[in-house]
């Protein structure tokens, strides 16, 4: 069986806690032949935790490595996607697949202008629990609402509880302050200057909400209008500040979305499901803390049969949806399969965003 050889290019927190150790799990199927980061303590501590040959401080140079995929877990993904598909090599990039249209376009052109594939790091798409109400979606008819709920706080203490992470104390002095700068410009790109009120808003949109807007996409479809939306400001939990967003969505004359998400409120845990009521059924799919590794997504169904209120509960599997993730990428580099979630795929999700901010008082 072919293996992959895979370059990853940033080692902070979904690197320790999914890729690398999923990367492993399948090590039949993957390679682990390259590490970069920033940090060269981190390089060289997971260098040796993952016994990688390859230990780099600049992806220009983790290029250079005999690679057949390069996985990109930084911050700012558009940089080291691009030159790596320019150097034949196949990417997976985190989500967000980048900071505007531009820079999208610009990995499509790319990927397609040298033959690779670019799939974006949408797990949830991937989890049997979604898949399976996906197919529950699909059998309801007449006139329904569509909810999408998320209220998170900072699961900092509890993600440090579960994992051995390693930290980077190393970074060269001026990179984090270089790095902002560029991501806000690369919003200011997106949303326009007169909308850098919500700079903010748009970069939790990206960073952390974009599962909801690619999960929403993938179940209903695009909304033909985001018609009203706003922001507003919570009590912050230094030096994080607490936000939501607050949208109503059409998707036409049957069905109709709400919109509604926080970010860093004091609660710590994860409260995140995507629900449709119909006239005849409700369907919740609760999603687990990202993190929580195989801890399944539930599927409630309530519905009235014959005078009855029927509830069920669905537990369609415990797999965990970063590796069903992994073993996509792999059939998609292998057998030249199409990513479920690819540049394209991500580029409209950063058109929800930029339409939501744009729509945003």
């Amino acid at each position: 069986m072919m293996k992959i050889r895979v370059g990853v290019v940033g080692c902070g927190l979904v690197a320790q806690i999914a890729h690398l150790p999923y990367l492993q799990e399948l090590s039949h199927l993957f390679e682990i032949s390259a590490l970069c980061d920033l940090s060269p303590s981190l390089v060289d501590q997971l260098g040796q935790r993952y016994s990688v040959p390859g230990r780099y401080l600049d992806y220009r140079e983790l290029l250079e490595h005999d690679l057949d995929a390069v996985f990109v877990l930084t911050r700012d993904h558009a940089p080291v996607a691009i030159a790596a598909a320019e150097r034949g090599k196949h990417v997976l990039v985190e989500k967000p697949m980048c900071f505007n249209l531009e820079q999208a376009d610009e990995m499509i052109h790319c990927a397609r202008q040298h033959g690779v594939k670019l799939m974006v790091g949408y797990m949830k798409r991937y989890d049997p629990g979604f898949e399976r109400a996906q197919e529950i979606f699909q059998n309801m008819e007449g006139g329904r609402l569509i909810r999408v709920h998320n209220s998170v706080g900072s699961p900092s203490r509890v993600t440090q509880e579960m994992y051995d992470l390693i930290g980077a104390s190393d970074m060269p002095e001026g990179e984090l302050a270089a790095a902002r700068a560029r991501e806000k410009a690369g919003f200011l790109q997106a949303v326009g200057p007169e909308r850098e009120a919500f700079l903010s808003a748009y970069s939790l949109l990206l960073h952390l909400w974009s599962h909801d807007i690619n999960l929403l996409r993938g179940a209903f479809g695009e909304p033909h209008q985001v018609r009203y939306a706003e922001v507003r400001a919570g009590t912050p939990i230094p030096p994080l500040p607490a936000l939501q967003v607050l949208a109503v969505l059409d998707y036409g004359p049957d069905v109709a979305g709400v919109w509604e998400t926080r970010a860093f409120v004091a609660n710590e845990w994860w409260d995140e499901e995507l629900a449709l009521f119909g006239n005849e059924r409700t369907v919740r799919v609760r999603f687990p803390f990202p993190y929580l590794k195989n801890a399944p997504t539930i599927v409630r169904v309530e519905e009235t049969v014959g005078g009855a209120l029927i509830q069920q509960e669905i537990v369609a599997s415990c797999d965990e949806a970063y590796k069903r993730e992994l073993k996509h990428f792999y059939d998609c580099v292998v057998n030249d399969v199409q990513p479920r979630t690819d540049g394209e795929d991500g580029r409209k999700d950063l058109e929800f965003a930029i339409r939501l901010i744009q729509k945003c008082s």
